[in-house]
């Protein structure tokens, strides 16, 4: 009997088994170890560790937060730390680097996979005189995202990228005031057709002013190209998959200045496609854009290079194009 309640006895500190495993060194002055038993990773919990943060010197606990870990982590029976391959490769553990951009290294705690399709999330612990405190804004940046962010030491920014699918990403830039951070630019981009759409927010006296504009996308494979020596260049493709005839003219940086899909005219004899645009009027040749508004002529004839033929377009062949 007395055997009996001996074993009873001591079944609760067998009933969990621990593994530990050190983390590889990440800071001169501080050691850290997760710590892993069959509860939590048998949990509901995303967590399925604990790790431990001791100053080297006096062996004595600063952290103890619950974390997530992986076999991805483990390396020669030690866990590896301060690996960040934004935004889709590996990203350890712990991440040990100054954030907020006062001289002293934080803590990213990864804790998740909440992140942009199930990518990982991390809490951010900030350091001051008693050690690490949690920051909400700063764990906002690192949960919801692709990852963790990036840390711009040299303009003392962060960086944060989101996306959905092929055609939609999300970009945004930060500044850290009194320990938040703060956006000073968001620009989404998405694609639709021909065009590449930019929303952009940027920060104006404290405050978040929104513009957009297009860009042509890359991939489009247009009929004819003029490319002038001002870097600015004029398209004309066949959009919509239908056979309908669009004129895209671009600045230097590919940003849209004018699209047209309305109703052109080709002219046999002199080898000119014409459209209006409102009381502007324009002729495209192989050699020059004119352009006519308000009784003035305008050639636009500095031409670096073209690409397609010009004159062996079948015009007949558009929907929109009438040939005279």
């Amino acid at each position: 009997m007395k055997k009996l309640l001996f074993v009873l006895m001591l079944l609760p500190f067998f009933a969990t088994a621990q593994e530990s495993y050190d983390l590889i060194d990440f800071s001169d002055d501080l050691s850290a170890k997760i710590i892993v038993d069959d509860d939590q990773e048998n949990s509901d919990l995303e967590t399925n560790c604990t790790l431990n943060i001791y100053q080297k010197k006096s062996g004595k606990l600063i952290f103890c937060k619950p974390a997530l870990y992986s076999e991805y982590d483990i390396e020669d029976s030690k866990v590896k730390s301060n690996i960040k391959q934004i935004p889709y490769g590996e990203q350890s553990i712990l991440i040990y680097e100054d954030f907020n951009f006062d001289g002293k290294e934080d803590i990213a705690l990864r804790t998740g996979n909440y992140g942009c399709y199930d990518g990982p999330s991390f809490e951010i612990y900030l350091a001051d005189k008693n050690g690490f405190v949690y920051n909400e804004s700063f764990t906002e940046l690192g949960s919801n995202y692709c990852g963790m962010f990036t840390v711009d030491d040299e303009k003392k920014q962060l960086q944060t990228m989101t996306k959905s699918g092929c055609c939609w990403h999300q970009f945004a830039t930060y500044v850290v005031e009194n320990n938040q951070a703060v956006p000073i630019e968001i620009v989404e981009e998405s694609y639709s057709g021909i065009f590449a759409e930019y929303s952009v927010q940027k920060r104006i006296n404290g405050k978040m002013v929104k513009s957009g504009y297009q860009k042509f996308a890359e991939g489009n494979e247009p009929e004819f190209t003029m490319v002038f020596e001002n870097g600015k260049k004029m398209y004309l493709m066949e959009i919509y998959g239908d056979e309908h005839l669009g004129y895209i003219f671009t600045n230097s940086e590919d940003v849209v200045e004018l699209f047209i899909d309305a109703d052109f005219t080709f002219n046999k004899a002199t080898q000119t496609l014409t459209f209006n645009n409102k009381s502007t009027i324009y002729e495209v040749s192989s050699k020059e854009i004119v352009v006519k508004d308000n009784g003035k002529t305008y050639h636009l004839n500095k031409i670096k290079e073209t690409a397609g033929s010009f004159n062996n377009l079948k015009w007949n062949t558009f929907s929109n194009v009438q040939t005279k």
